[in-house]
């Protein structure tokens, strides 16, 4: 069950008297198509760069990012449910970010990690309330560009699906062989399998 800082509670059964704004962050992995390092980029719909605190989906740290701003977003329905159903989220980002060009066009985003907040916004300070949970964590699926007509606004279409899907796709190269195998604390799984394979043990005997 997903839990929320307090202030998010509060904020939000005061939201018909005081207000609510919601600000849209998003984090990608992506690995850079020149020299093939992973590097980690952000943006979101506030108006200037910010660095922002979010608690990091993988192991609920507390992380403070930077995130460039200017970066209008539109999210699809976000289904919040537990358990092991892959959810799948549409995300459209305006083109006209330097960041999202950085981030589409010389990076290359398939199958990247990305991680989507919800900041809220205090309606007294205007500055981020506590830090949260992502409302989505999973991988870019697909990053179609958007080429607008003459004089219109590009923008990129990213398609994505749940952490759950990123788990099937996951191996684990120290079960790839002995030698790995070897490196692990002297662990000799299966070192003697064929020797044993020849064995004729009778049933009932020791």
């Amino acid at each position: 069950m997903r839990s929320q800082p307090l202030s998010y509670t509060t904020a939000l059964a005061a939201a018909p008297a005081d207000g609510l704004v919601v600000r849209i962050a998003i984090w990608v992995e992506a690995r850079n198509r020149a020299t093939g390092a992973v590097e980690t980029i952000g943006w979101w719909d506030g108006e200037e760069d910010a660095n922002l605190s979010v608690i990091r989906g993988r192991d609920g740290l507390t992380v403070t990012r930077p995130y460039y701003g200017g970066a209008p977003i539109k999210l699809g329905d976000i289904v919040r449910t537990s358990g092991l159903t892959v959810e799948t989220l549409s995300i459209d980002v305006s083109e006209l970010a330097d960041a999202v060009r950085v981030a589409v066009r010389t990076h290359d985003v398939a199958d990247a990690p990305i991680e989507v907040h919800e900041i809220l916004m205090s309606p007294e300070t205007g500055r981020p309330l506590d830090p949260d949970l992502p409302v989505f964590q999973g991988i870019v699926d697909g990053a179609p560009i958007k080429i607008p007509r003459i004089g219109g606004q590009g923008s990129v279409a990213l398609k994505c699906v749940s952490e759950m899907m990123a788990l099937l796709d996951r191996g684990n190269p120290e079960k790839s062989s002995y030698e790995a195998q070897l490196e692990r604390d002297g662990d000799e799984w299966n070192l003697y399998a064929g020797a044993v394979e020849t064995w004729d043990v009778k049933w009932g005997q020791a």
